[in-house]
């Protein structure tokens, strides 16, 4: 069995040298990083301010904000007269923390829903104009394959042609100009 490893390590050095797939020659790489790609065109960054803007987020945020100042406030108090309260008026302002947390926890998931919903519209919308623009720029770059940076373990990141994200963004850019 020990004869085997070596055997087998050897052979998949030579079919991989063989294979010779990433040589400059057979195939160019690159790296991108989709969402930051789909999310900073001047469209998501638009969609992102109307939602930050409109009726709904302003109200939700606005509900938030006073129940985390409405918590502080008895945090500030308990800590004040914290020795000379009643156990009552003690157990009252927990309890009142315990509800002002809760909202606030489910307001904030109604922000992050938000945020979210937003996104996969962005992304929805934006796919097959993403697809396009990928595939004419892997023509137009000879690239053969493309990384999700996620994906990649290391890549040299001072060579900035390997990275295509900012490319990606300017051809989404111009193509909402057009």
């Amino acid at each position: 069995m020990k004869n085997k490893q070596p055997c087998l390590l050897i052979l998949l050095m030579v079919a991989l040298a063989s294979f010779n797939l990433f040589s400059e020659e057979n195939a160019s790489i690159a790296i991108i990083d989709v969402q930051a790609a789909l999310l900073s065109t001047e469209a998501s960054k638009q969609a992102f301010d109307d939602l930050s803007n409109s009726k709904e987020w302003k109200e939700v945020a606005e509900e938030l904000q006073l129940k985390l100042n409405e918590a502080k406030e008895i945090q500030e108090k308990g800590q004040k007269e914290g020795p000379t309260m009643s156990d009552e008026d003690k157990i009252e302002a927990q309890k009142r923390l315990r509800s002002l947390s809760q909202d606030a926890n489910f307001l904030n998931e109604k922000l992050n829903q938000m945020r979210s919903d937003l996104v996969n519209l962005i992304q929805q919308e934006q796919g097959p104009k993403f697809q396009k623009v990928v595939s004419e720029l892997m023509r137009a770059k000879g690239i053969k394959i493309i990384l999700h940076s996620n994906a990649v373990l290391g890549w040299d990141q001072g060579d900035a042609s390997l990275n295509i994200t900012p490319d990606v963004v300017d051809l989404l850019n111009q193509g909402d100009e057009s």
